[in-house]
């Protein structure tokens, strides 16, 4: 289904699909966080046509090397919400953005004003000085939490990719929570990007740490152009990404910002709907 006219866009498709570049959970997962067989099968199809295969996901690498692994990608792989661009031999950076301490402190001080215990993530450790209620929201996804005393989370020698804060039944009031957070980062002049990637999973991290920004840097090491790109995704932190990407791809369970940024629309997660946008638009070349 077509969701909006390619006339505004920021890239015209090329209308010759060079890379995929999937979302993970809500895309690549069904709602069991698993991936179902016609999914993995159209990827493999992708790969044997002779066309690149990537991840963009909030998650952090080790969560992914599995899928990364299992399906033999060579691809540089988009992790962290875009702090990370990580090739998996030898998982080497190619890109690689961290919050300063003194945003990190802020944004700490800031969530445990507001009652949602700031979450870490350094490289492959997930870090907070308290494990949260809620801390099965990241568990699923095979981020585990490690307990270190707070002073260790705010020292100057971490290196901090990103920060998360979780909600369940609380997330409505998160939503509210990232609005005051823009607001009072407008106020001190600073600079963050703050998005859901799930319902109740809310990524802050640098401006310079994108979806976008890294797929940019993805199709650079490829050789191609953000306009052979065809970006796959669901979640608000996908918004930018199928927006500047040629053909962006929301899925069927996609939220409003997704659906609003991309070109067309496909099956959801639990109908193969990643599938049928490799099969259409990269593998036969279907052009909306």
């Amino acid at each position: 289904m077509s969701l909006s006219p390619s006339k505004g866009r920021a890239l015209a498709y090329s209308g010759h699909c060079r890379v995929i570049i999937s979302d993970v959970d809500g895309t690549f997962l069904n709602n069991q966080k698993q991936p179902q067989q016609p999914v993995i099968d159209a990827v493999r199809d992708a790969l044997a046509a002779g066309i690149p295969f990537l991840f963009a996901s909030g998650r952090m690498y080790g969560a992914i090397a599995t899928w990364v692994d299992g399906l033999g990608l060579s691809a540089p792989q988009i992790v962290s919400n875009g702090a990370e661009v990580i090739l998996p031999a030898g998982r080497r950076h190619l890109y690689h953005q961290h919050l300063s301490t003194e945003l990190v402190n802020w944004l700490m001080d800031q969530g445990m004003q507001g009652g949602f215990e700031p979450i870490l993530f350094s490289g492959d450790q997930v870090l907070c000085h308290t494990l949260p209620r809620v801390s099965w929201l990241i568990e699923r996804n095979n981020e585990w939490i490690t307990i270190k005393p707070e002073a260790e989370l705010r020292r100057p020698e971490l290196v901090v990719d990103k920060l998360i804060f979780l909600a369940d039944t609380r997330a409505d009031e998160l939503v509210l929570f990232r609005d005051h957070l823009a607001r009072e980062a407008k106020i001190a002049g600073l600079d963050i990007n703050a998005a859901f990637s799930e319902r109740g999973i809310l990524n802050v991290a640098t401006p310079l740490a994108s979806k976008i920004i890294a797929a940019k840097i993805v199709c650079d090491y490829l050789g191609c152009s953000l306009a052979d790109a065809m970006a796959v995704g669901d979640g608000d932190n996908d918004a930018e990404l199928l927006a500047g990407v040629g053909l962006g791809v929301a899925m069927g369970n996609a939220t409003d910002n997704s659906r609003a940024a991309a070109l067309v629309q496909v099956s959801d997660n639990e109908h193969d709907g990643l599938a049928e946008a490799i099969r259409r638009f990269a593998i036969a070349s279907e052009v909306p």
